[in-house]
């Protein structure tokens, strides 16, 4: 676990046990200028990664020279946040690719058995969205490469448990490279259950009390698929392009369908409050078909079957994708989400994240007006911690004085892990209140560094120029 959950050291130990890497810094990089230098030696574009990073967070693509230096410091500032440490390594971006991984277990009389193996590449921001108990894409020569590269390098650092074996299928090469290894149980790893028949769970503590795990006769039954369910609602970035803010909150009514086909792992449950301290997942949904078209099947049924009021889920969002021809078809990379959202009509995507489930009344927008004066309230869209810097060593995003556009970052806010940059354009009803072809003036700022912020409170009084 200490070589292999450091991520640096493990992609050093796979290059000494021949197992491909992708190009990449192979160490430490300790400042914006010597991540620069690694940067243009390998060629852009490269990905910053945090050395003990995981689920999608302290992980930034940075595409040229001129982004090295802010991608450094808000991933630095992340990963410090999510693990207690922020030393990064960068790696050359694969643009198109599929996201493989190979669960692994191993006892600790030396035996390693290869239990299954999971494509999660619908991902949005680094993040797994479905994940699913195969792949439509490997080919059964890297198939066969990756399973003996898992079973070598966990037989290398001598592990024993449950783990995961993380790979990059790079569709234009042909070719698989070694990403990480998660030295733990992943959150996908019940879609591994249902088709391999084995207990991963049982078997993990089988192997802690020095059991043996020659005797397991690993299946290939069927298929299964998981969904994440989040608290979340999608909104428009500076860039008009859907991004998502996590949305804490009380949860009114929560249902769950109750099947043999689908199992439900949460941590949500009617009239719970969702924090905004940790990741904004909130239910896993497993469903198990007999093959890939009737698990999409299975799980529409699931979802249309269960009901979470009171907070936003991505659950419109998950529909969606699972009646998509493209995902269908099962031909597509880690690219097919953004593109997926960018073809869908936005303002009914984020009307129907939107929605909690409780009627409201329409807002008045007007109360964004401070009477008697051309000034406009900037209000929080979400629950979290807020910050008037990218990082302690950079100046504030803004100062009374300054003058904004409707993209400028004002601050950001971290909720469930995520920094999220806030302009004037976040703020809900913004088309109807601020006009994009003005320049604005920040009249007071409202909130102190690091200040817990609720959604509604107000963050800035601002004015037209």
């Amino acid at each position: 676990m200490d070589t292999m959950g450091n991520k640096s050291n493990a992609i050093n130990t796979a290059m000494s046990n021949n197992v491909p890497v992708v190009p990449g810094s192979h160490g430490i990089l300790t400042s914006a200028e010597a991540t620069a230098v690694v940067a243009e030696e390998i060629g852009y574009p490269v990905m910053l990664k945090a050395v003990h990073g995981g689920g999608g967070k302290g992980i930034q693509v940075v595409r040229n020279g001129g982004e090295i230096k802010a991608a450094f410091s808000n991933v630095y500032s992340e990963a410090r946040s999510a693990f207690g440490n922020g030393d990064l390594y960068l790696e050359k971006f694969v643009e198109s690719m599929r996201h493989i991984e190979i669960q692994i277990l191993r006892d600790t009389h030396g035996t390693t058995k290869i239990i299954g193996l999971r494509d999660c590449t619908v991902q949005r921001n680094n993040q797994k969205v479905l994940e699913e108990s195969g792949s439509t894409m490997l080919p059964k020569k890297l198939q066969k490469q990756a399973f003996e590269c898992a079973e070598n390098l966990a037989n290398a650092v001598d592990y024993f448990g449950a783990g995961t074996v993380e790979f990059i299928y790079d569709l234009s090469s042909d070719a698989i490279y070694f990403m990480e290894m998660n030295t733990r149980l992943q959150v996908e790893h019940p879609v591994t259950e249902w088709t391999s028949g084995v207990s991963i769970v049982g078997r993990q503590y089988e192997i802690a009390a020095g059991g043996t795990i020659k005797d397991i006769k690993v299946k290939n039954e069927g298929f299964s698929i998981e969904a994440r369910i989040t608290a979340e609602k999608a909104w428009l970035d500076a860039d008009g392009n859907i991004d998502f803010l996590p949305t804490p909150g009380l949860v009114t009514e929560c249902k769950f369908p109750v099947r043999d086909d689908v199992e439900v792992i949460a941590s949500v449950s009617e009239g719970k409050t969702i924090s905004p301290f940790y990741d904004s997942m909130i239910a896993q949904l497993i469903v198990h078909g007999k093959d890939r078209k009737d698990a999409i099947k299975r799980l529409l049924e699931a979802l249309d079957q269960t009901t979470i009021k009171g907070v936003c889920t991505n659950i419109s969002l998950l529909k969606r994708i699972l009646n998509d021809k493209t995902f269908i078809k099962g031909k597509y990379d880690t690219g097919y989400l953004p593109a997926f959202l960018d073809s869908l009509d936005k303002d009914v995507l984020i009307e129907e994240m939107a929605y909690t489930g409780v009627d409201k009344g329409e807002s008045d927008l007007k109360d964004l007006l401070i009477p008697g004066t051309d000034e406009i309230k900037v209000v929080s869209p979400m629950t979290g911690i807020y910050y008037s810097t990218p990082s302690p060593s950079e100046p504030d995003f803004v100062k009374v004085g300054d003058r904004i556009r409707l993209s400028n970052t004002v601050c950001q806010i971290e909720a469930m892990k995520l920094f999220t940059h806030i302009s004037l354009s976040s703020v809900e009803g913004a088309a109807e209140v601020f006009d994009e072809d003005k320049d604005y003036e920040v009249v007071r700022v409202n909130q102190a560094n690091n200040a817990q912020v609720n959604t509604g409170d107000l963050l800035f009084v601002v004015k037209p120029v």
